[in-house]
C-alpha cells in the first residue's frame, strides 16, 4: 500500500446552516510540509451533517480534492462522523473519501489514473473552528 500523509490548516470558506436542518462547511487549504507529504499541496473540503444532535454524527455528504501542481485528484464520501458543538462551532472530523478521478500526476502517486483509482481513498482527521481549520489528510492506494 502506497501512502502520503499531509499536516493541512486552512480556511472555513463557508459554513452555512441548511433549510433541510443539516450544516455545510467549506474548507479550503494548503499542506505545511512537516509530514511525509510535500508542502504547496492544496486541499478544498466539503462536508454537510445534521443539525441538533450530540455525540458522533454521521456525515450525510463530502468531498475532497487534493492538487498540486502536476495533477489533481477528487473523492466522495464513504463513511465520516462529526462531533460539533453548537456552542463553540468548533467541529471534529474524521471521514474516509474514496477516490474517484484523478488528472495529473499528483506527486508520489503518478500511477493513480484510469482504473487505479478504484480502491484508493483519502482519509481526513481535522478539527474545524468557525474561521479556520487544521488536521492531517491521508491518501492511500490500495494494491
Amino acid at each position: 500500500m502506497t501512502s502520503t500523509a499531509w499536516h493541512a490548516s486552512g480556511e472555513v470558506i463557508e459554513r452555512e446552516e441548511l433549510l433541510d436542518g443539516r450544516c455545510q462547511v467549506v474548507l479550503d487549504g494548503e499542506s505545511d510540509g512537516t509530514d511525509d507529504g510535500a508542502a504547496g499541496v492544496v486541499f478544498a473540503v466539503s462536508l454537510v451533517w445534521l443539525l441538533g444532535r450530540e455525540g458522533a454524527i454521521p456525515l450525510s455528504e463530502g468531498y475532497v480534492t487534493v492538487a498540486d501542481d502536476a495533477g489533481e485528484l477528487n473523492a466522495s464520501l464513504d463513511a465520516g462522523s462529526v462531533e460539533a458543538s453548537e456552542e463553540t462551532g468548533a467541529a471534529a472530523v474524521r471521514a474516509r473519501f474514496a477516490v474517484d478521478a484523478a488528472d495529473g500526476d499528483l506527486t508520489g502517486f503518478a500511477q493513480l489514473s484510469g482504473d487505479a483509482v478504484r480502491g484508493a481513498r483519502v482519509t481526513c482527521d481535522i478539527e474545524v473552528g468557525t474561521e479556520s481549520w487544521t488536521g492531517e489528510l491521508r491518501l492511500e492506494e490500495i494494491e
